[in-house]
C-alpha cells in the first residue's frame, strides 16, 4: 500500500513546561487511511451517506485492496463480512446463501464481465461495494444474495505513472517447493491531462503464473484505457474500454472415494491432461455521461457493450467408480470441447430531482434501462467416455475417446424496464426509501444442432419493490429496516412435462439493523435478515423441470471497522447463516456451498518513526470458514471442513518506492475452497509468498 503521510492528522501536545504555553506539533508518520467508507454508491444509484442508507453495504477500498495484495478480487472475499468464494469462475461468489451469477456482478453498475473462467483484475478496480439482500427494483434480474458493483478508476487531472511488479513463489512442504512454482504480474497505471479539460488513463497487465498444481499455468494480459472530458462545469464524458486475454490449463481439481474428503489425493494431484485448456477473450465499451441541469436536476447515462468468447478443452471429470478399496478408486472423465460467444448490450438512463413536497425533502430517481444478451454455446465434442478411468493415487494420463460433436443452442434475451426510486428525509433523522419497477422479457432460444429442446420463446411481466426506512437516533447510533424482491427468469431451455416454459424465481428479503458511527475511526454495524427464494426449479423424473423447491436463509452480520491511534488499524466481520430446502423434493437438505459461520479480522500497524528515511508497517490477518457440503443432495454431497487461515503482511516506503511482502497462509494449511458433489474438488492453496515492488513517477 502507499502509506499517506497524515497531512491532515497532527497532535498537538502540552509542552512539559509548567506555564504550558508553548505547543509542539508533531506529524504522525505511517498515518493511515481508514478502511470504512461512510459513503456508497451502489445501493441507491447515487452518492449516499452510510447513516442515510437502510440497507447493508460493505466497502471494499483501494487501500485494502493494496495492503492485502489482492491480484483478483476474489483475493478480497475472505475480508468482506458474508462473502464467501465458491469456485473458479468469475461468478463463483456466495453471500447470504445463494450463489450468484454473472447478472449479479455490475462494473460501475453496468452487467457484463470480460473474463468468465476467471475472477476479474483488480488492476482497475478503485473500490468494491456488495449490497446485501436483493436489488433487482433498480437493477433488474438479480439473484437473492446481493450485489457486487467493480467501481473502476478514472482519469486524473494530476499527471501520474506506476509501474509496479509482483514476484509470486510457494514454499509448501511436500506440494511446491521455495522457486519451484513462480509468478510475475507487471502492471502499468498512467493518468493525467491531454488538454485543459480533456484527461487520460491507460492500464496495462501482464501475467504469467505458475500452479502449485502440476502443470496448470496461466498467461493473461489486460488494458484498461479512458478519457474523461468535462466539457463545463455542468457536463462530464467519460469513455473506457476493457480488453483481456486469458490461456489458462484446464483444471477440474481432486476427486474422493466413499464421499470422503481424508481420501483425497495429494494437493498437486491433476487428472487433467497436459494440453487442456481454458481460454478467455473479452472486449467491453463504456459510455457515462453526466449532465447537472440545474441545482436540483441531474441526468445520468450510462452504456455498456461486451463481447466475450470462451474456449474449454479437457477430458472433463464426471463420475466417481468405488473400487474394492480406497487405492482402487477411478475416475470417469468425458471428452469435451465447448465454444460459447456472448454479447452483451446494456444502457441505463436516469433523471434525478431534489425537491420539497409536504414540507419534506424528496430526492427522486426515475430510470429507464434495457438489455441485449445473445448467447451462442457449441458442444464441439461432448460425451465420450475416456479409456481408461484414471486412477485416484497413480493418475496415468492419455487415454481415448469418440469424439462425438452435440447441440448448438443460441438464445437471445431481450429486457426493458423502468424504475422509480424516492428518498425522502421525512425530519433530519429519519430517512425513507421506496422503490418498485417493472420489467418485459423475452427470451428466444434456437436449437441450432443436435438435440435438444424445441424452439421455445418465453415473455414475462414482473414487478418488484422494496421499502426501507433509517432513524438516526442521535450523531452516532441509527437503526434500520428494510424488504426488498428480486425475480430471475428461469432459462427458456427449460420446460416442464407438458413443454411449457418454467415461471420466473421470485425472492424477498426482510431486513434489521443497527449502524453506529462513533468517528471516521470506528463504526459498526449490525443486521438481521430472511431470504425466500420461490418457484426453484428441480428436475423431475423424466428430466424436465417443476418449480417445487423453496430456499430458505436467514442470519446475522456483524463488521467493526476501528482506528484506535493514526498509524494503527483493525477491521473485522462475522457472518451466521443457515440456508437450506422448505420445500420441493430436496426439503431439510442444506444448500450447497453455504457455510453457517465466517469471520475474519485484517490489522496493519505502521511503525510512527521513519527507518531508513523511509515508513514500515506490519499486517496479520485471520480467515475462519466454518464446513461446507458440495451439493444439497445428502447421496452425492461431501463435507468440506472448516478451516481458519492465517496471513500475514510487511510494507516499507520511501520517497516514490513503495515495496512489500505477503505471506499468504503462512501455516501451510490444507484446506479445500469448493466443490461439486464427490469428483471436483478445488483446494485452497498452500503458504505463498508475493512481493511486490511499486514506483511512482
Amino acid at each position: 500500500m502507499k502509506i499517506k503521510i497524515a497531512k491532515s492528522l497532527a497532535l498537538l501536545l502540552l509542552a512539559n513546561t509548567l506555564n504550558a504555553e508553548e505547543l509542539n506539533t508533531v506529524v504522525v508518520q505511517g498515518a493511515q487511511e481508514s478502511y470504512f467508507e461512510d459513503t456508497s454508491s451502489s445501493s441507491m444509484k447515487g452518492e449516499t451517506s452510510d447513516k442515510k442508507t437502510p440497507y447493508t453495504v460493505s466497502v471494499t477500498k483501494g487501500t485494502l485492496i493494496e495492503d492485502l495484495q489482492a491480484q483478483r478480487i476474489e483475493d478480497t472475499f475472505d475480508y468482506t463480512t458474508g462473502v464467501t468464494k465458491v469456485g473458479k469462475n468469475a461468478d463463483a461468489i456466495m453471500i447470504r446463501g445463494f450463489e450468484l451469477d454473472l447478472e449479479n456482478i455490475k462494473v460501475n453498475g453496468m452487467s457484463g464481465l470480460i473474463s468468465r473462467m476467471g475472477s476479474p483484475s483488480t488492476a482497475n478496480v478503485e473500490r468494491m461495494e456488495v449490497v446485501k439482500g436483493p436489488t433487482s427494483v433498480l437493477y433488474g434480474v438479480m439473484e437473492p444474495g446481493g450485489l457486487v458493483n467493480i467501481v473502476t478508476k478514472r482519469p486524473q487531472a494530476k499527471q501520474r505513472t506506476t509501474l509496479e511488479t509482483s514476484l509470486q513463489t510457494y514454499m509448501s512442504n511436500g506440494v511446491s517447493g521455495f522457486g519451484e512454482d513462480n509468478g510475475i504480474t507487471t502492471t502499468l497505471d498512467t493518468t493525467g491531462p491531454i488538454t485543459e479539460n480533456l484527461f487520460y488513463r491507460f492500464i496495462a497487465v501482464g501475467e504469467k503464473l505458475n500452479s502449485y498444481r502440476k502443470n496448470v499455468d496461466f498467461e493473461n494480459f489486460y488494458i484498461y484505457p479512458s478519457l474523461l472530458w468535462n466539457a463545463s462545469d455542468n457536463t462530464s464524458l467519460l469513455v473506457a474500454m476493457e480488453y483481456g486475454h486469458e490461456d489458462g490449463s484446464a483444471d477440474d481439481g481432486l476427486f474422493v472415494a466413499n464421499h470422503d474428503i481424508s481420501t483425497v489425493a495429494s494437493l498437486d494431484t491433476v487428472y487433467q491432461e497436459e494440453g487442456d485448456y481454458d481460454n478467455d477473450e473479452g472486449t467491453a465499451f463504456d459510455i457515462n455521461l453526466d449532465h447537472y441541469i440545474n441545482d436540483n436536476l441531474s441526468l445520468n447515462f450510462d452504456w455498456r457493450s461486451v463481447f466475450h468468447t470462451d474456449d474449454r478443452k479437457l477430458f472433463e471429470s464426471r463420475g466417481v467408480n468405488q473400487g474394492a478399496s480406497v487405492s482402487d478408486t477411478t475416475l470417469t472423465r468425458r471428452n469435451r470441447h465447448q465454444y460459447n460467444e456472448r454479447d452483451w448490450h446494456s444502457f441505463d438512463t436516469n433523471l434525478n430531482l431534489d425537491t420539497i413536497i409536504a414540507n419534506m425533502k424528496h430526492s427522486l430517481t426515475f430510470g429507464l434501462a434495457g438489455t441485449y444478451r445473445k448467447t451462442d454455446f457449441d458442444r464441439i465434442i461432448m460425451g465420450g467416455n475416456v479409456t481408461p478411468n484414471i486412477n485416484i493415487y497413480n493418475p496415468i494420463h492419455g487415454g481415448t475417446a469418440v469424439s462425438t460433436q452435440l447441440n448448438r443452442r443460441k438464445t437471445e434475451y431481450f429486457s426493458s424496464g423502468v424504475y422509480l426510486q424516492d428518498k425522502i428525509s421525512i425530519t433530519d433523522k429519519l430517512t425513507f426509501v421506496g422503490s418498485t419497477r417493472v420489467d418485459k422479457t423475452k427470451i428466444d432460444f434456437e436449437c441450432l444442432r443436435g438435440s435438444c429442446v424445441e424452439n421455445t420463446t418465453k415473455k414475462s411481466t414482473d414487478f418488484v419493490g422494496s421499502l426501507g426506512a433509517i432513524y438516526n437516533i442521535n450523531d452516532l447510533v441509527s437503526i434500520y429496516g428494510s424488504f426488498g424482491q428480486s425475480y430471475d427468469p428461469s432459462s427458456a431451455e427449460r420446460v416442464d412435462d407438458l413443454g411449457n416454459p418454467l415461471d420466473t424465481e421470485k425472492s424477498k428479503q426482510y431486513e434489521i439493523g443497527t449502524k453506529i458511527n462513533f468517528s471516521k475511526e470506528f463504526n459498526t454495524g449490525l443486521s438481521f435478515y430472511k431470504i425466500n427464494k420461490e418457484n426453484v426449479a428441480e428436475s423431475t423424473n423424466s428430466g424436465n423441470y417443476a418449480l417445487s423447491g423453496e430456499v430458505e436463509s436467514k442470519g446475522v452480520e456483524l463488521e467493526v471497522q476501528w482506528l484506535p491511534t493514526a498509524n494503527w488499524q483493525f477491521k473485522s466481520g462475522y457472518a451466521y447463516n443457515k440456508a437450506e430446502y422448505v420445500s420441493g423434493k430436496s426439503v431439510g437438505n442444506t444448500q450447497a456451498l453455504t457455510p453457517e459461520v465466517t469471520a475474519y479480522i485484517f490489522t496493519r500497524y505502521n511503525i510512527p518513526q521513519k527507518i531508513y528515511d523511509g515508513r514500515f508497517g506490519l499486517s496479520t490477518g485471520l480467515t475462519y470458514r466454518d464446513k461446507i457440503y458440495t451439493s444439497s443432495s445428502k447421496s452425492t454431497r461431501v463435507e468440506l471442513p472448516s478451516y481458519a487461515r492465517v496471513d500475514v503482511g510487511a510494507y516499507y516506503s520511501i520517497n516514490d518506492w513503495d515495496f512489500s511482502l505477503n505471506i499468504e497462509n503462512i501455516t501451510d494449511k490444507k484446506y479445500y475452497e469448493s466443490g461439486t458433489n464427490d469428483y471436483r474438488i478445488y483446494s485452497g492453496e498452500p503458504r505463498k509468498f508475493t512481493i511486490n515492488i511499486k514506483r511512482t513517477f
